[in-house]
């Protein structure tokens, strides 16, 4: 991985940390990787799916497939349960990231979830960026983007991870609805990646 530079770029649901990634990766031309698209992936791997029927049962199924509303019911009102669940998907998750990165023809990789301050991928980054917002612009952001109840938000939300302000290059506080906001944020730190390069 030394001839690429890995971004880290994570934060609460509803921070704005897709937009921001988004942005940034078109100005670097970087590869994205989704974390929450790679999870999603693992919820389809058939030898994931007998696991999850063996531990939740099958009333998170429809249709043979997870229904992913119902599976959060059950793990995010549950701390152990939702540490089941990441644990099962862990290691699917992070092989298929590997292998991205692996095949990546970019120079830069920009890595995109809330929970990459616990996963390995932190410490091998080169640029740690974290995304706030204040609880409310991010609950008003999640229940638009999710059409969920603000009920299920507040289960949800129970096992929000907790981040380490020290440990970050640059911190975005984002509680503005504007992306033009987030652009040029970004625009400035791909001068910043750029000068130090």
């Amino acid at each position: 991985m030394k001839d690429k530079f890995l971004i880290i770029v994570t934060g609460k649901s509803g921070s704005g940390k897709s937009t921001f990634s988004s942005e940034l990766s078109k100005i670097l031309d970087a590869e994205l990787i989704d974390f929450d698209n790679v999870s999603h992936q693992s919820l389809e791997n058939e030898k994931i799916k007998k696991y999850l029927l063996s531990m939740f049962g099958d009333g998170i199924f429809e249709n043979g497939k997870i229904n992913r509303k119902a599976l959060g019911k059950i793990v995010f009102n549950s701390k152990e349960k939702l540490k089941i669940l990441n644990e099962i998907c862990q290691k699917f998750i992070e092989d298929s990231v590997d292998e991205k990165i692996k095949t990546a023809t970019k120079k830069y990789i920009i890595l995109e979830y809330a929970l990459l301050e616990q996963m390995k991928y932190f410490d091998l980054s080169d640029l740690k960026i974290l995304i706030t917002a204040d609880d409310d612009t991010r609950h008003s952001r999640i229940i638009l983007r999710d059409n969920i109840s603000r009920e299920y938000l507040k289960s949800r939300e129970q096992h929000s991870p907790i981040f380490n302000t020290e440990i970050y290059d640059e911190i975005i506080d984002n509680n503005s609805n504007l992306i033009d906001n987030l652009s040029l944020v970004a625009e400035k730190i791909a001068k910043k990646i750029y000068k130090h390069q």
